[in-house]
């Protein structure tokens, strides 16, 4: 996958969904593309890709402190809701799916 290619899955996941206010691209230097999603609860998502390295990275952010997060360093895993410092095997994750999971406790 390029920088490209992640960018537009995260960029047609926000443009499906009412909860994003705004998606904007943070940094964009391949091989390296960050982008932030700002939701309806003020609450945010910043994305992350490294195509060199194959690592992604999604992490909900309230109040500064990320409260659910999904990447795939070392293996994939989750940062569930109820313990965002702790690690669950998890299956690879897209952004869609980790937007859904969001939306389900913003709604």
């Amino acid at each position: 996958m390029t920088c490209g290619e992640f960018a537009r899955d995260v960029i047609d996941a926000c443009a499906a969904t009412d909860i994003v206010v705004e998606c904007t691209v943070s940094l964009y230097d391949e091989p390296v593309v960050k982008l932030r999603v700002d939701l309806k609860d003020s609450s945010f998502i910043d994305a992350f890709y490294n195509a060199d390295a194959g690592r992604i990275s999604f992490a909900w952010i309230r109040s500064g402190q990320r409260i659910f997060g999904a990447d795939n360093t070392r293996g994939w895993h989750v940062h569930p809701l109820n313990n965002p410092g702790s690690h669950q095997a998890h299956p690879p994750m897209r952004f869609e799916q980790f937007l859904a999971e969001v939306g389900q406790q913003i709604e």
